[in-house]
């Protein structure tokens, strides 16, 4: 049995703590403020809740996994839905591109080609469903190839990847240059490109092979927890009480120590934790190790969150407005008021709610609360901390934290770390370290 600390309360430290602890190990939970929950926690101000972002996911076999190797099936615990539409598109011009007072509407089916097809052919027009779907067939030997050698398995970089590997995900492609040559409707390069511009990607610079996003999803849909995230967080709490994990609120951890070159413990306001290995799942690197990554952090966009009347037009989870820059609506739908609550993420110049009137959600008469945050207001929340990394190329994704043998005894993982940001992708990278360090 081995003695290890996690660092960091939130999705990350949590799903590693209780996938460690399952296997046999003595886990210790250190959480710098007096919360578990991180990305997981609402946006909360004068007694009004917001969702920090769209409460759904892909992949629903990654929390599966997660709650039957650490105890209880995720079935007895949680009630998981598949959503309909899978995400709701927006866009504000047709075929002549000239702007239309209330928008094309394009409501996408998650987990089925045939219905994609059916709703692109029957809202954009013939032949756009046909587009898409050789779109997505054409990248799908890509994600057959990142899952199998960087995500099942622990990923060692550029040397896993063999001469057809690297011919299939062809990572010199840039993302603008293949929508380029691949897609003539400018909605469909829009329902590509702008997924990235909204997480603080840049077509560039970011390679083709990112975009199996849509395949997965074309694949296995978009699900959601009964109660959002506020109801995964509490199953997790649940779980980290289950499986006796030492959790420790207002402890937060400074540094790494080491001992001849390896982790002994951890480093604290006044002492030092002792551990044999430790699992940082913060944001912010331990100083003495660092990031090896020379990319640029994700720049953070704009949230304006609002509260709206019973009367409000009603959206889906998530709504993406297709302007320039685009926007993405996350609309709540636990209140028990029936009001809804919307956050907002934009990064354009004019006010938000004279934006979205453009495009057909005009909701000026109904807003009862607004909060306005801006990136700067966001990056103070997180401490400085970044969230994720942009692309410069495909070399980007082999510096990532958790690529590689772990350092002295200290394993990343969390939305800076290895295979990424989503919760899909931390759930993936907690799998793969639970794997390679194995039971007690």
């Amino acid at each position: 049995m081995a003695e290890i600390v996690v660092v960091g309360g939130g999705f990350a430290g949590i799903s590693a703590s209780i996938r460690l602890a399952k296997l046999g190990h003595a886990v210790t939970l250190l959480e710098a403020s007096d919360r578990l929950g991180g990305q997981l926690l609402p946006y909360e101000r004068d007694g009004l809740v917001w969702p920090a972002g769209p409460q759904t996911l892909t992949v629903p076999a990654t929390l599966r996994d997660l709650f039957r190797k650490s105890g209880r099936p995720l079935e007895r615990v949680l009630d998981l839905q598949h959503v309909v539409p899978g995400r709701r598109h927006v866009f504000g011009y047709y075929d002549d591109d000239v702007p239309t007072p209330h928008g094309t509407v394009l409501d996408l089916p998650m987990g089925s080609r045939a219905d994609q097809q059916e709703e692109l052919d029957s809202v954009l027009g013939a032949g756009t469903g046909a587009a898409w779907n050789a779109w997505l067939n054409a990248l799908a030997p890509s994600w057959d190839v990142l899952r199998t050698r960087a995500i099942d398995r622990a990923f060692s970089g550029p040397k896993d990847l063999d001469r057809q590997d690297r011919r299939t995900l062809r990572p010199r492609l840039t993302l603008a240059r293949a929508v380029r040559r691949k897609l003539s409707d400018e909605r469909l390069t829009a329902m590509v490109i702008d997924r990235g511009r909204l997480g603080g990607q840049q077509p560039r610079t970011t390679p083709a092979f990112v975009a199996v996003a849509d395949v997965i999803e074309r694949s296995f849909g978009r699900w959601r927890i009964d109660g959002g995230d506020t109801a995964l967080l509490s199953a997790l709490v649940q779980r980290l009480a289950e499986r006796q994990v030492d959790v420790r609120l207002g402890s937060p951890a400074l540094d790494v120590v080491l001992a001849d070159g390896q982790v002994s413990g951890v480093l604290l306001d006044r002492s030092v934790l002792a551990a044999d290995l430790v699992v940082w799942a913060a944001p912010a690197p331990p100083p003495t190790i660092g990031d090896p990554i020379t990319a640029l952090p994700v720049l953070r966009t704009a949230r304006t969150l609002l509260v709206l009347g019973t009367d409000a037009v009603a959206l889906p989870p998530e709504t993406v407005v297709h302007h320039d820059p685009p926007l993405r609506i996350a609309s709540d739908h636990t209140r028990a008021d029936l009001r809804q609550a919307w956050t907002v993420e934009h990064s354009g110049d004019e006010d938000v709610l004279a934006t979205l009137a453009k495009y057909g959600i005009d909701v000026r008469e109904q807003v009862e609360a607004r909060w306005d945050l801006s990136a700067v207001d966001l990056a103070r929340r997180a401490d400085g901390a970044a969230h994720g990394w942009q692309w410069s190329g495909w070399r980007t994704g082999v510096q990532h934290p958790g690529v590689g043998a772990p350092r002295a005894g200290l394993f990343r993982v969390g939305v800076n770390a290895h295979p990424g940001p989503s919760l899909e992708q931390v759930a993936m990278g907690t799998a793969t370290l639970a794997t390679g360090i194995g039971k007690a």
